[in-house]
């Protein structure tokens, strides 16, 4: 950027402007907030770190960690937080990606229609979805348009980002699956060192309790931005819990999920 820019960030306007050395920006109705920086990104970036932090749910990373060990004293390594196919967090999600490598493996070739309904064996394993979710994509799996379907997703999770949203959008909008939580479930259990399942509404609001721009940058229709804003996020949490050993994405999901859903009395039932 160069020159006078503005940039929309929900209700809220960036203005940013070159200087005579570097970039200056503001919030615009906020202008004692006034940030410089050597780049038009640099500021945009500090900028949207202030509205990050904003938020009244706004606990930071570190809160984040103290709610999650708080709950599960021995991180990710905690037994009731391991849990098993009733309870807990990482033993049922472990399963199905073991059961959808083993049965829809990424690298096969043998596209069928017997692949559909194995995937949605998967799918019924897990409540990662919600129930109408679920139905949405179960009709879709017993479907004429498994294979193409599933042909999408192996596409997404192979690293094909950009083509495979697009295939989605444009493919699979009338059968009301184009959305990100079909798109990243299965990539999410093929590759849990890769790639991880967003579910938008508590994957904002994670957002916001920890101050990452995801909460901005969020769009609902499948597109490389988003996916690449969840993935850093995914990264910045991974640094912050290092020290706890999480294993994969899996347990960085749960850790997001731990610390948004769960109740303190919730615990004692796990």
């Amino acid at each position: 950027m160069s020159g006078k820019g503005e940039i929309r960030i929900g209700a809220h306007t960036l203005r940013i402007l070159k200087q005579s050395s570097g970039f200056a920006g503001i919030i615009v109705g906020r202008h004692k907030e006034q940030v410089t920086g050597a780049t038009a990104l640099e500021v945009e970036t500090r900028l949207r770190a202030i509205l990050a932090n904003d938020h009244p749910d706004f606990i930071g990373i570190d809160g984040a960690r103290k709610r999650f060990l708080g709950l599960f004293s021995e991180g990710f390594s905690d037994p009731r937080y391991i849990g098993d196919r009733a309870h807990g967090e990482r033993h049922y999600k472990e399963k199905a990606a073991e059961c959808l490598n083993r049965e829809v493996p990424l690298s096969s070739l043998a596209h069928s229609s017997n692949e559909g309904l194995a995937a949605l064996r998967v799918v019924q394993q897990t409540n990662l979805l919600d129930p109408f979710s679920k139905a949405k994509l179960a009709d879709v799996l017993r479907g004429s348009r498994a294979a193409e379907f599933l042909s999408v997703v192996r596409n997404f999770a192979q690293g094909n980002v950009e083509a495979a949203c697009g295939d989605l959008v444009r493919g699979f909008k009338s059968e009301g699956v184009a959305g990100w939580v079909y798109l990243t479930y299965f990539p999410f259990l093929w590759c849990p060192d890769r790639h991880m399942f967003l579910k938008p509404t508590f994957t904002k609001d994670y957002a916001a309790r920890i101050g990452h721009r995801f909460q901005h940058d969020y769009e609902s229709s499948p597109n490389p931005s988003t996916y690449a804003s969840l993935l850093d996020m995914t990264a910045e949490t991974g640094q912050a819990v290092a020290d706890l050993n999480p294993r994969d994405n899996i347990d960085l999901h749960s850790f997001m999920w731990v610390v948004m859903d769960y109740r303190n009395e919730d615990v004692a039932q796990t």
